[in-house]
């Protein structure tokens, strides 16, 4: 009687939760051996430049880049990607008519967003992180058609990039494509506060705060067509290639 109890207890625990919630959380998880909380995104120079100086203007620097460069450019790229995954059939494989079409549109948004990176340690963090993300879908999902088209993508350039592979990752794990999006942009947002606290350097409780004012942003809606125009950001992320020292590759 007691096992039924318990049974029935963990059973109900999970009423009303979506089946790919829990691997929504894997993906957004710190834990994801990507190597993300390396990178800085030019938040270091920023620091360095007394620009990024407590908890406030941390909030405004993050902020500042989630509306004009990272929820108007890379968010839309993995949406874009995700969809294109989520509208094909399982049979869309390279070779296939079908799969070779979703291939193209994939490199098209690949090299679309790549092209948008403006400094030589954008262009190496999303390539090098892609690349991560590659690996552990590789590990993961080998044999599955986002598989597939993973070792496609990384045949005819040196990627893919981040956006487009963790759209192939969400796909693999059966998110829809705005749970994908969703977990992107938490994730983006925790390594960005994780940066701050550690750079600023600022407490736990700050950081929480932060992340507590910053991840309804998430719910924002995305643009009609992807942009971005962060020349701020751009010059605190090529000052950094030349900084002395530092923490951060990015």
């Amino acid at each position: 009687m007691a096992m039924a109890t318990e049974s029935a207890c963990g059973a109900g625990a999970t009423v009303g939760l979506p089946d790919w919630l829990p691997a929504m959380l894997q993906l957004a998880s710190p834990a994801l051996p990507i190597g993300s909380f390396s990178y800085s995104q030019g938040l270091e120079a920023a620091a360095w430049a007394g620009r990024v100086s407590d908890e406030a203007s941390a909030f405004e620097w993050i902020d500042s880049h989630w509306r004009s460069a990272f929820a108007v450019r890379e968010l839309p790229a993995v949406l874009a990607a995700a969809q294109a995954l989520e509208a094909a059939t399982a049979e869309c494989l390279p070779g296939h008519p079908d799969g070779d079409a979703l291939l193209a549109g994939l490199q098209a948004l690949d090299e679309g967003f790549l092209a948008s990176r403006d400094s030589a340690e954008a262009r190496a963090e999303t390539r090098q992180t892609g690349a991560a993300l590659l690996r552990w879908l590789l590990g993961l999902h080998p044999e599955g058609r986002e598989a597939a088209l993973g070792r496609a993508l990384a045949v005819s350039r040196v990627g893919p990039t981040a956006p487009i592979a963790f759209a192939l990752c969400g796909s693999a794990q059966g998110l829809p494509a705005v749970a994908t999006r969703a977990a992107w942009g938490f994730a983006w947002i925790e390594n960005q506060v994780q940066a701050a606290v550690k750079i600023v350097p600022l407490g736990q409780s700050a950081g929480q705060r932060l992340i507590l004012r910053l991840r309804g942003r998430i719910a924002d809606a995305p643009p009609a067509e992807p942009w971005s125009f962060s020349p701020l950001a751009g010059v605190m992320a090529m000052r950094h290639e030349r900084q002395y020292t530092r923490l951060f590759r990015s």
